[in-house]
C-alpha cells in the first residue's frame, strides 16, 4: 500500500510541475505576441464614403491610415469626413489621413482628424525615424505595404521549452511507471486476438447522408446561381454647327494651300438646258361623219300662267347632255285636270355642258330634262320628259388648236425646263469630274438662296397653228444656269472633327448621321470668289461602358459590389437610376432565383448598343 501511495504521489507531483511549466511558457508567449498593428489603405479618386467604410469595417486594427489622392470625392464635402470619423469612432477605431490635398488638410483640421502630408519643414514625415510617438510610427509607404507593426516582440535570452517537449517528458515518466506496474503484476496467458466487424449505426448513417446533402445544397445555392445583366448606356443627340468658307480654287489658291481648317475649294459650273415638250390640242369639233341625236319631248307647266319658250331653249339631263328646241313654243298653264303640256322636237348639242363631244352619247332612253337657264325657284315649275329614245347620234370629231392650247404649252415648257435645270447642272458636274479622272460621287452642287443663277427662259413655239385641225404640236424652251460645286468629303471631315471635339470625355460617338447635315448661306462675295455658310450635323453619343477599359471596368465593378446579394428588383432599380444607364435587363439562373448571387464572380455584364437596342 505504501508503494502504491508513493507512486501516486510522484505522478501528482510531476503533473503539477508540468502544468506549472506550461502556464509559465504560455504567459511568456502571450507577452511576446502582444503586437499592435496599423492598417494603411489607399483610396481611389472616385471612391465614395460608403466604399471606403466598407473596406475599413472588417479590419481588426484600431489605427487606420488612409492615403487619399488630390481632388478625391472624399474631400468634396466636410460632411463626408465627419460621417467617416463618427462611424469609425463607433467601431472603436482611430482615423489618420495621409494626403497632399490642401482642401482635405484644411477640412480634416477643422474636425480634428490627424493629417500627414509628404513634407513638413523640409523633412519627410512618413518615416518612422522622424516620429517620436511610438503609436504613430509608419514606414515609407509602398504599394506592397499596408500593414505595419508598432512594437516588435523582444527575443528571450534563455532557451525556450516547447509544449511538445513538456508533453514528451510527461509521457516518458508515465511510460516508466506503467512498465513497472505491469512487471509487478502476475503474468497472464495471452488471449487470442479476434477480428470483429461492427455493423454501422443506421441513424448515424442517415444523419451523415442528410448532412452531406445539406452541405451540397448550400454549396449549390452559393456557387452555382448566376445572373447576366444587360445594360444599355444612356444616349443623347449631339448637334454641332460650324462656319465654313467655300473659296474659288483659282481666285484663292494661296489661301487654300495654307490649309485653313474651315476653308475648302469650290469650282464654277455652267450649262444650258433645253427641253422640248409635246402638247395635245384640246379643241374639238364634229367631222362630216359625225351626227347629233334628236327626238321628241313633252314639256310640262305646273304654274297657273302660260310659259313662252324661245327657239334654241336648252333642255339638259342630269348627265350634262344638252338638247335644244328648233323654234319657239308656248306652254299652256296648269288646270284642275293637270299641268299644261306641249310636245316639241329637240336636237342634241355637239358638246355637253362640260365641253366633251356628245355624238353617240346623245342616244338616251326616257329621262327627265330641266331648263338650266331658269332661276332655281322656276326650275320646279316647268320641266320636260321623253317617252321614246333619242336616236341618230354618231361620234366622229376633229381636234384643233385653240389659243388656250398655245398659252398652256408655253407655260408647261417653261416649268419643265426650270424643273430639270438643277438636275442637268448636277449631271454636268459628274461629267466634268469624270473627264478629270476624279471620284464623281464626292462632288456636290451648292444649293440654297442665291447659290444657283438661272437666266431667262427662251420659248420657241409655232405661231400659225391657232384653229388648225391637228392633234398635237411641239414647244421648245431653253435656259442658261450656273453655280458652284465642292468636295462633300472635305466638308464632312470638318463637321465630324467638330462633332468629336464637342463630345463629352466620358462618352463615345456612337453614330454620325451624315444625311442630317445641312447648311445655310449667309454671305456671298462674287468679287473674291468666296461663299460663307453655316453647316450643321447631328450625331448620337452615349456613355462609354467598355469592360476592356479601366474606367468601364471600374464602373461595372462598382455596380457589381453594390448589388451583390440584393433582391433582383432592388438591383434593377439601382442600376436604372444611374445617370450612365438608359435601360437594364437582368436574366438570372436559375430563373426562380429571387436575388443576385452572393459571389461577385457570378455576376456578368453585357453592354448593348444604344441605337440597336431601340
Amino acid at each position: 500500500m505504501n508503494v502504491k501511495k508513493n507512486k501516486k504521489d510522484d505522478i501528482s507531483a510531476l503533473q503539477d510541475e508540468v502544468k506549472h511549466d506550461i502556464d509559465e511558457k504560455t504567459e511568456e508567449v502571450e507577452k511576446a505576441e502582444i503586437i499592435s498593428k496599423k492598417k494603411v489603405l489607399y483610396a481611389d479618386i472616385d471612391d465614395e464614403i460608403t466604399t471606403i467604410y466598407d473596406k475599413i469595417r472588417p479590419l481588426k486594427m484600431k489605427n487606420i491610415y488612409i492615403v487619399v489622392p488630390q481632388r478625391s470625392i472624399l474631400f468634396q464635402s466636410i460632411v463626408n469626413l465627419k460621417i467617416l470619423k463618427r462611424k469609425m469612432e463607433d467601431d472603436g477605431k482611430s482615423l489618420f489621413l495621409i494626403t497632399n490635398d490642401k482642401n482635405g488638410i484644411y477640412m480634416a483640421a477643422q474636425i480634428g482628424i490627424p493629417v500627414y502630408n509628404r513634407e513638413a519643414e523640409g523633412k519627410p514625415v512618413l518615416f518612422s525615424t522622424e516620429v517620436s510617438d511610438e503609436k504613430l510610427k509608419i514606414t515609407p509607404l509602398k504599394a506592397s505595404v499596408n500593414s505595419l507593426e508598432e512594437e516588435a516582440p523582444t527575443r528571450m535570452a534563455e532557451k525556450k521549452i516547447s509544449i511538445s517537449e513538456i508533453l514528451q517528458k510527461f509521457k516518458g515518466f508515465k511510460k516508466t511507471v506503467d512498465v513497472k506496474k505491469i512487471e509487478s503484476q502476475p503474468k497472464k496467458e495471452k488471449s487470442k486476438s479476434k477480428f470483429v466487424i461492427v455493423a454501422p449505426n443506421r441513424q448515424a448513417l442517415i444523419g451523415l447522408i442528410v448532412a452531406t446533402l445539406c452541405v451540397l445544397l448550400v454549396v449549390v445555392y452559393i456557387a452555382l446561381p448566376g445572373v447576366t445583366i444587360y445594360v444599355t448606356p444612356a444616349a443623347s443627340v449631339l448637334e454641332k454647327s460650324v462656319n465654313i468658307t467655300l473659296a474659288d480654287s483659282q481666285k484663292n489658291g494661296a489661301e487654300l494651300q495654307a490649309k485653313d481648317p474651315h476653308m475648302i475649294a469650290s469650282y464654277p459650273i455652267e450649262t444650258t438646258v433645253t427641253k422640248t415638250i409635246t402638247h395635245y390640242a384640246t379643241g374639238k369639233k364634229i367631222s362630216e361623219k359625225g351626227a347629233n341625236s334628236s327626238g321628241k319631248i313633252m314639256i310640262y307647266n305646273l304654274s297657273g300662267n302660260t310659259w313662252p319658250l324661245v327657239g334654241q331653249t336648252r333642255f339638259q339631263t342630269k348627265e350634262g347632255i344638252v338638247f335644244r328646241i328648233a323654234s319657239s313654243v308656248t306652254v299652256p298653264p296648269a288646270t284642275t285636270s293637270g299641268p299644261g303640256k306641249i310636245e316639241a322636237f329637240v336636237t342634241a348639242d355637239p358638246t355637253d355642258a362640260y365641253g366633251s363631244i356628245v355624238g353617240a352619247k346623245g342616244n338616251i332612253g326616257p329621262t327627265r330634262f330641266f331648263l338650266p337657264a331658269l332661276r332655281d325657284d322656276s326650275k320646279s315649275k316647268i320641266y320636260a320628259e321623253n317617252t321614246a329614245p333619242m336616236t341618230g347620234g354618231v361620234t366622229d370629231y376633229l381636234s384643233f388648236v385653240s389659243d388656250k392650247d398655245l398659252d398652256a404649252a408655253k407655260s408647261r415648257a417653261k416649268d419643265e425646263v426650270l424643273k430639270d435645270a438643277v438636275q442637268q447642272l448636277k449631271i454636268a458636274i459628274q461629267e466634268k469630274a469624270k473627264l478629270a479622272g476624279g471620284d464623281t460621287s464626292k462632288y456636290t452642287l451648292l444649293e440654297g438662296d442665291s447659290a444657283i443663277e438661272i437666266g431667262e427662259v427662251k420659248i420657241s413655239a409655232p405661231t400659225d397653228i391657232i384653229n388648225k385641225d391637228m392633234n398635237e404640236f411641239n414647244v421648245t424652251a431653253s435656259v442658261s444656269i450656273k453655280g458652284l460645286y465642292y468636295d462633300s468629303n472635305e466638308m464632312m471631315n470638318i463637321l465630324v472633327q467638330e462633332l468629336e471635339m464637342k463630345k463629352s470625355p466620358q462618352k463615345k460617338l456612337l453614330r454620325i448621321n451624315e444625311d442630317s447635315s445641312t447648311y445655310r448661306i449667309f454671305e456671298r462675295d462674287t468679287a473674291s470668289g468666296k461663299v460663307k455658310l453655316t453647316a450643321n450635323i447631328k450625331g448620337i453619343e452615349e456613355f462609354s461602358i467598355d469592360p476592356t477599359t479601366d474606367n468601364g471596368s471600374k464602373f461595372l465593378e462598382k455596380i457589381r459590389q453594390h448589388i451583390v446579394g440584393k433582391n433582383i428588383e432592388e438591383a434593377k432599380n439601382y442600376i436604372q437610376n444611374l445617370t450612365e444607364i438608359n435601360k437594364v435587363e437582368i436574366e438570372s439562373w436559375p430563373a426562380w432565383a429571387p436575388t443576385i448571387p452572393g459571389l461577385a464572380e457570378n455576376i456578368d455584364f453585357e453592354v448593348r448598343d444604344a441605337v440597336n437596342a431601340e
